[in-house]
């Protein structure tokens, strides 16, 4: 398949990619293609769940999100956990009563770029 790390590297310097890059940047200067999206793997004998791409990884090529409507090609229900721990079944009266602490950045992984808190509000 190649090495991702370039594409991931670009995406983090431009500021287009969509998820936490808090330290990012070092771990993919590697010529070890598989490490690119499976990083961490050179420092473990037992591969875990840690060590499975990030989806802001796979959104440095694959863009076009729709949720929920694209989620399902990659995320096969029923056995996928489409939604993060946060959005409890209450989670529309919790979030409007502005009692919890809202992380915005975390909402374009699913939401897109293009996500605007006044689009709902």
């Amino acid at each position: 398949m190649g090495n991702f790390a370039p594409l991931i590297a670009a995406a983090l310097d431009s500021r287009k990619y969509l998820g936490p890059a808090a330290g990012l940047r070092s771990q993919l200067d590697t010529k070890v293609a598989c490490e690119a999206c499976h990083r961490g793997l050179h420092q473990t004998d037992a591969a875990t769940r840690a060590n499975f791409p990030h989806m802001a990884d796979c959104l440095v090529c694959h863009s076009r999100i729709d949720p929920p409507f694209s989620c399902e090609t990659c995320h096969l229900a029923p056995a996928a956990r489409l939604q993060p721990a946060s959005h409890t079944p209450n989670y529309v009266d919790v979030h409007s009563s502005k009692k919890t602490k809202l992380d915005k950045p975390s909402c374009v992984i699913c939401h897109g770029v293009e996500f605007r808190c006044m689009g709902c509000h």
